[in-house]
């Protein structure tokens, strides 16, 4: 089993922005089973959120970064340009 997280930094200045874009366009076309979580007590400056998805094996995350992250990696760059970024990572539960 993996856990696939997305995490997205955004500055204080456009969070409320893609905050709202995040939760009225883009995580309604997740699966339900998607966990969207704001991180607390975050290292950056800023707001962090993540994007939380369990899946059996690693091509799974690459089907969803495909079907998801694309456009998510897309709307940043035209929308909140050097304002936000977002990374992800993969763990293997042991």
């Amino acid at each position: 089993m993996y856990l696939y997280n997305v995490s997205i930094i955004i500055e204080e200045s456009q969070h409320e922005t893609l905050l709202s874009w995040l939760q009225q366009s883009w995580t309604p076309t997740l699966p339900s089973d998607i966990k969207f979580l704001k991180m607390l007590n975050t290292p950056h400056e800023g707001h962090t959120y993540c994007v939380q998805l369990i899946v059996s094996d690693e091509r799974q995350i690459q089907q969803f970064q495909s079907e998801h992250i694309v456009s998510l990696q897309a709307h940043i760059a035209q929308h909140h340009n050097e304002k936000a970024f977002i990374f992800d990572s993969v763990m293997q539960y042991l």
